[in-house]
């Protein structure tokens, strides 16, 4: 394996780096090459024989022949290999000396998982999904032979050929197996590279697979098990009438038409259409599909039509390598109407061997494994141990909190945070404050002084900076006046919740100025701006905001969560002690900035 593994790599990078083909067009044309020599191989070998580059490239053209049969029209007839016969030549001497039907299919498929996840990686592939998410996600589902498994947005086909490999190591394959694989995409170049796959892996093509758009196209067939990661985001909405009219969530109360649907809702209903009864589902899903308040209807839908099993929280940076930071999270679920009240397992994974970024990296432990903790949430479902990151919640909980889902909502974490607050003399926060929700208007003529999000320094709770503007030059979610000594606090943007959350004390330097309505401006009425000031910057505070935040595009706290928020109000003598502190950080820092500017 490690011989070939090598071999696979030269070879590739051989490919790309003297034919000027993108990753995506490397691995096809090198697919195609190896099924050759693997039909070649279950023959009579002509390949290792042939001695010249023309001897190579007619060889390899007549079994291309067999290779285009064998797809049945997946690929085009007038599409061929685009090899020059000199790299031809190369990548076949370079494989003289290895048997691809001796090596077992999931030697080759680990191999080939690392190249497709480059060259996805590098290709930013909207329907790629990271090999160890595929690994955890088939671990959770546990397919068993003779069970029927598809994937109806199967992308590089991922999910499928993990689950062919995990039903293998336990029971063993065979073409009847095979055979209950079903692959599906609307994409024909990711069904060509699935069949190219198969047969690479399993030397065959026993799967089903073809091209079909899963949401507008019928199935005539009803699945064990779906494994998918559905395309989703507000800009592919559907909005053919005849499609949405055939969809439950594509239709309102009364049964008309809705204008439009985002195409993750209506694979999770076409996912319920197609699983037999008491089949089961694993889905990558947004997370603004678990939280977000106008997105209620498809949760209770959800939890009326089906068992909802387990819900994971994946890290925020999971696809990030591939071209998206959406947040998300996997749902897995039993077509089953279940009557009485059951729990759901929560599961929270933080590390998945690989660095968040778009350059990302491997991370691998001293042991040589990789550096991952979804491993103890498959363990802690099946063994039922019970933590912080992975805990049980009753769906009438879910029920009784408007269908919220989320994992950060039911966090064990969060909820001892409240918990403490509320062990203590607490207040809300709108018992404390006085919020200015009043937008101001704008005339088109005059200069404003412009602060946003950017302009404040978290970490030491300041403006550091505003942009004089004429009023027709600001932008639309240009909206509060500020005060002096009124505080302000971003509620909406990726950081909130974390140490980086915009927060300030309003100085007389930017009293007058306007800020955006990505802030929640307030002025103190019972207690020290200053205690308020570090209340801000408090785990206290910061684990609320990650409990109440929803969105995935940008994430945001709402009106009413915000405004009660618990504040923990300590004795006269300790809340002195902290406002006075605080002041004197302040000032130190004001007299800091004098004496830097005289």
């Amino acid at each position: 394996m490690e011989l070939l593994d090598k071999k696979i790599g030269k070879i590739h990078n051989y490919i790309y780096a003297n034919e000027g083909l993108s990753n995506s067009e490397t691995l096809n044309e090198f697919l195609k090459i190896f099924y050759c020599k693997i039909l070649d191989e279950k023959a009579d070998n002509e390949l290792h024989n042939a001695k010249t580059d023309i001897e190579i490239k007619e060889t390899i053209e007549r079994l291309y022949q067999i290779f285009l049969v064998k797809l049945d029209g997946l690929i085009d007839k007038d599409e061929k290999i685009i090899l020059r016969d000199e790299t031809l030549a190369y990548v076949v001497n370079e494989l003289n000396d290895i048997l691809l039907i001796d090596i077992s299919a999931d030697a080759k498929g680990h191999i080939l998982q690392r190249i497709i996840d480059r060259s996805y990686r590098e290709s930013r592939g909207q329907f790629f999904t990271p090999a160890p998410v595929v690994d955890f996600i088939v671990k959770m589902i546990n397919p068993k032979y003779g069970e029927y498994g598809c994937d109806p947005a199967s992308g590089t086909g991922g999910f499928m050929f993990s689950s062919l490999e995990y039903i293998s190591q336990r029971e063993g394959i065979d073409n009847n197996q095979l055979n209950r694989m079903h692959f599906y995409d609307i994409s024909k170049s990711l069904i060509k590279l699935v069949a190219m796959r198969m047969m690479f892996e399993f030397s065959g093509c026993d799967a089903h697979y073809g091209v079909k758009d899963s949401i507008r196209e019928e199935f005539e067939f009803n699945y064990d098990y779906i494994l998918t990661n559905p395309p989703f985001g507000t800009q592919g909405k559907i909005s053919d009438k005849k499609v949405l009219s055939k969809y439950v969530l594509g239709t309102d109360d009364f049964g008309k038409t809705i204008k439009s649907q985002v195409p993750d809702i209506l694979f999770v209903e076409k996912i319920l259409k197609i699983l037999k009864e008491g089949g089961r589902a694993a889905i990558v899903l947004p997370d603004g599909d678990f939280e977000n308040p106008s997105l209620e209807y498809f949760r209770r839908y959800l939890i009326e039509n089906a068992k909802i099993d387990v819900i994971v929280s994946l890290p925020d940076g999971t696809f990030i390598p591939y071209g998206t930071g959406v947040k998300s999270s996997v749902l897995f679920l039993s077509k089953k109407k279940i009557t009485v009240n059951y729990d759901v397992f929560y599961g929270k994974i933080t590390k998945l061997g690989y660095t968040f970024s778009k350059h990302s990296k491997d991370e691998i432990l001293e042991d040589g494994s990789i550096d991952e903790d979804y491993s103890r949430i498959v363990e802690a479902y099946y063994n039922k141990e019970y933590s912080d990151n992975a805990y049980l919640v009753n769906i009438s909980e879910i029920k009784k909190n408007g269908y919220i889902m989320s994992e950060s909502f039911y966090s064990p974490v969060y909820a001892r945070t409240i918990g403490s607050i509320k062990k203590c003399k607490h207040a809300r926060l709108k018992e404390l404050v006085e919020f200015n929700y009043k937008k101001i208007k704008i005339e088109s003529a005059r200069e404003y002084s412009y602060v946003e999000i950017a302009d404040v320094n978290a970490y030491s709770s300041e403006i550091i900076n505003s942009n004089i503007m004429c009023g027709e030059e600001l932008p639309s979610r240009a909206s509060y006046l500020l005060k002096k000594n009124d505080i302000i606090v971003a509620t909406s943007g990726n950081s909130i919740g974390t140490i980086k959350q915009a927060k300030a004390l309003v100085t007389e330097k930017y009293a007058g100025a306007i800020c955006t309505n990505g802030f929640t401006v307030m002025t103190s009425r019972e207690v020290s701006i200053y205690y308020l000031l570090y209340f801000f910057n408090s785990k206290e505070f910061l684990n609320q905001m990650l409990k109440y935040k929803y969105g995935t595009a940008i994430p945001c706290v709402g009106r009413i969560d915000f405004e009660n928020i618990l504040v923990p109000i300590p004795c006269e003598k300790k809340m002195n002690e902290i406002s006075d502190r605080i002041k004197k950080a302040v000032s130190l820092r004001e007299e800091a900035f004098r004496l830097m500017n005289m």
